[in-house]
C-alpha cells in the first residue's frame, strides 16, 4: 500500500512539470465498443470478456475497432487510503486481470468515471480523487477513460475536465480521454487542448427521428443529433474529435436506419463506438459495422467532417473532403418513404472553405463507387438519379484518378503563428499556421533582431504549447526541417525551456532551443530525414520544462 501512495505522490509531482493530453493518440476517430447502450448498469467481467472475444474473432478488430470500454456501474468501494476498487460481485478477478485479458486479444480496455462525487448511476465517482483514480487506472492497464458530467454541482466544466487531464498525464500512461459533458458548456470551443473527444449533445437512443422526453432530460435520435453537428465541424481534426455519441447499430432500428446511422457518423468523422451485443448480432448488423470501405471514410487521414450541401424533397446531400483528392457524398433520405434523388454534377459547385478544397466537377471527372453495394456507379460526367429507400442513404466515394496522377510532392512550408501566407527573403511562400493540435500562437516585435538567418521575420511568430502536428502526405522519403528560435524574454539561459519531440518515429529528447541555437534570438534548424508509409506526417511534442515552441516547418521531398 505504501508503494501505491508513493506512486501517487510521484504522479502529483510529475504533473507540476507541465501537463497536457497525450498528443499522439486518436489521430483518427477512436473505434471500439461500450457497454452502456445494450447492458446499462448490468455490466460484469463475463460480458466484457465475451465482447472482447467477439471483437477479436468476428472481423471487427481487423476493420479497426480496438477499445472495449466498461461504462458506469463497475465501481465498488474505496479502501481506507481512498483507492477505488471494482464491485467484487461483478468483477471478482479485478480490472487489472480483465485488462490483461483484453490486451491478450490485441485490444485495449476503457473505463468510466464522473466529475462529481457520484456517477450518473449513483456509484462512487472521482471528485477529490482525480489523481488517485488516474494512477489506479494506469496501474490496472486502462487505455481509455470516458468521463461523465452527472452530479457536477458547482464545478466549472473546463476546470473539472482539465484536472482529470492533468491527472492522466501525470501517470505517464497514454490514455485516450473522452469528455462526456453533453455539449452543455460548448466543449468544442475549449476541449481540444483537454481531451481527445467530447460529446456534443445529450444521450442518443435507438431511433432515426424524434426525441425521447424524460421530463428533466431528453434523449435524441440520429437525425436530431446529426442536425446539431452542422455548425461544429471546424472544431474537429486529428487528435480532437466531436463526439455525437455511441452507435445504436443493432439495437432495434431497421436495417436501413442502421446503415444510414453508420454512414452519417462516418461522414462526421465521429468516433465509432459500437453499443450492441457483439456476441449475439445478426449478419446484417455485422456487415454494417465491418464495412471497411465505409470505415475508411471515417478514418480518412485528413480528419475533416462533412458538410450539408443541398436538400430537396427530404433528401439531404452531404460532402466530405478525403485525402488523395477524393470526396465522399452521402445522400440521406430523412423521410420514411422512398424518394428519388437526382444530382447534376456538372452544375454543382461543391467547395469547402474550411479545407480549401473544390471538387471542380466541371473540369475533373470522378469515378463513383457505391460503398454499400461495392459497385461502380458511373462517373460525374453524367447526372445521377437513384431511388433511396425510406430512412436510408446513398453513400458514394468519388475517386479522382487525375488528382492521384498529379500528386507529385512539392516542398511544403508552414509558418507558425500567422493566419496568412508569408514570403521569405528567397521568394519562398510559407503557408499560414495549420496542422497543429492544441497550443497558442504569439508574435514578437516587428523589428526583433534574429541572428543566423536571412529571414528574421520567420522567427518573430511561433506556435507554443502544441501537442502534435499532422499533415496528409504522399508516401515516400522527405527531409523535414524544423525552425526554432528562443525569442521569449523570460528564457534567459539553458535549461529553462526543454521539451521532447518525435518526427515520424525519429525521437529528440531533452531538446533545448537556447542551447542548440547558442543563445536567445538566434535561428536554429533541425533537419530530419523521414520515410512516410501511412499517408501522414506526424510530429508529437512533450514538455519537460516549459511548453514546446516552433517557428516553422519545411517538408522537402527527396530528390
Amino acid at each position: 500500500m505504501m508503494q501505491r501512495i508513493l506512486s501517487l505522490l510521484i504522479c502529483l509531482l510529475a504533473c507540476a512539470a507541465g501537463a497536457q493530453k497525450s498528443g499522439d493518440l486518436a489521430r483518427t476517430p477512436p473505434m471500439g465498443w461500450n457497454s452502456w447502450n445494450k447492458f446499462a448498469g448490468d455490466v460484469n467481467e463475463q460480458i466484457i470478456r465475451a465482447m472482447a472475444d467477439a471483437m477479436a474473432t468476428n472481423g471487427m478488430k481487423e476493420a479497426g475497432y480496438q477499445y472495449i470500454n466498461i461504462d458506469d456501474c463497475w465501481q465498488g468501494q474505496r479502501d481506507e487510503q481512498g483507492f477505488i476498487h471494482p464491485d467484487p460481485a461483478k468483477f471478482p478477478a479485478g480490472i487489472k486481470a480483465l485488462a490483461d485479458y483484453v490486451h491478450s486479444q490485441g485490444l485495449k480496455l476503457g473505463i468510466y468515471s464522473d466529475v462529481g462525487y457520484q456517477t450518473c448511476g449513483g456509484r462512487i465517482a472521482s471528485r477529490g480523487h482525480e489523481f488517485q483514480d488516474a494512477q489506479t487506472y494506469a496501474q490496472w492497464g486502462v487505455d481509455y477513460l470516458k468521463y461523465d458530467w452527472c452530479n457536477h454541482d458547482d464545478l466549472k466544466a473546463e476546470g473539472a475536465y482539465t484536472t482529470m487531464r492533468d491527472a492522466l498525464h501525470a501517470t505517464g500512461r497514454p490514455i485516450v480521454f473522452s469528455l462526456c459533458e453533453w455539449g452543455n458548456n460548448q466543449p468544442w470551443l475549449w476541449a481540444g487542448k483537454v481531451g481527445h473527444l467530447w460529446r456534443t449533445t445529450t444521450d442518443i437512443y435507438p431511433a432515426f427521428d424524434g426525441i425521447l422526453d424524460h421530463t428533466n432530460w431528453q434523449q435524441w435520435s440520429v437525425l436530431r443529433i446529426l442536425d446539431a453537428q452542422k455548425p461544429l465541424r471546424e472544431a474537429a481534426g486529428p487528435g480532437h474529435w466531436n463526439d455525437p455519441d455511441m452507435l445504436e447499430v443493432g439495437n432495434g432500428m431497421s436495417e436501413n436506419e442502421d446503415r444510414a446511422h453508420f454512414s452519417l457518423w462516418c461522414m462526421l468523422a465521429a468516433p465509432l463506438i459500437s453499443g450492441n451485443d457483439l456476441a449475439h448480432m445478426s449478419p446484417a448488423t455485422l456487415q454494417i459495422l465491418d464495412n471497411k470501405e465505409v470505415i475508411a471514410v471515417d478514418q480518412d487521414a485528413l480528419g475533416i467532417e462533412a458538410f450539408p450541401y443541398s436538400t430537396n424533397d427530404s433528401v439531404e446531400a452531404w460532402f466530405k473532403p478525403l485525402s488523395g483528392g477524393d470526396w465522399a457524398m452521402c445522400a440521406v433520405n430523412r423521410n420514411p418513404s422512398a424518394k428519388t434523388f437526382s444530382f447534376d454534377w456538372q452544375s454543382a459547385d461543391v467547395a469547402d472553405k474550411f479545407s480549401h478544397r473544390e471538387a471542380g466537377f466541371a473540369t475533373a471527372t470522378y469515378i463513383l463507387q457505391n460503398l454499400w453495394s461495392g459497385q461502380t456507379a458511373g462517373t460525374t460526367k453524367t447526372a445521377l438519379t437513384a431511388e433511396i429507400p425510406g430512412h436510408d442513404v446513398l453513400l458514394l466515394r468519388l475517386h479522382n484518378p487525375e488528382a492521384a496522377k498529379a500528386a507529385v510532392p512539392k516542398i511544403i512550408r508552414i509558418k507558425a503563428g500567422v493566419d496568412t501566407a508569408f514570403t521569405d527573403a528567397d521568394g519562398n511562400v510559407w503557408g499560414a499556421d495549420h496542422g497543429f493540435a492544441d497550443g497558442e500562437t504569439v508574435s514578437r516585435e516587428e523589428d526583433l533582431a534574429i541572428a543566423n538567418t536571412r529571414t528574421p521575420a520567420l522567427y518573430r511568430t511561433e506556435h507554443f504549447g502544441m501537442t502534435s502536428f499532422s499533415l496528409p502526405l504522399a508516401n515516400g522519403n522527405y527531409t523535414v526541417k524544423l525552425h526554432f528560435a528562443e525569442t521569449f524574454e523570460g528564457i534567459t539561459g539553458p535549461g529553462q525551456r526543454v521539451f521532447s519531440f518525435d518526427v515520424a518515429g525519429n525521437k529528440f529528447k531533452d531538446f533545448d532551443v537556447y542551447v542548440k541555437a547558442g543563445g536567445p534570438n538566434r535561428a536554429y534548424i533541425e533537419s530530419v530525414p523521414v520515410t512516410i508509409t501511412d499517408g501522414q506526417l506526424l510530429i508529437t511534442f512533450t514538455p519537460n520544462v516549459e511548453n514546446p515552441e516552433i517557428n516553422g516547418i519545411e517538408i522537402i521531398p527527396a530528390g
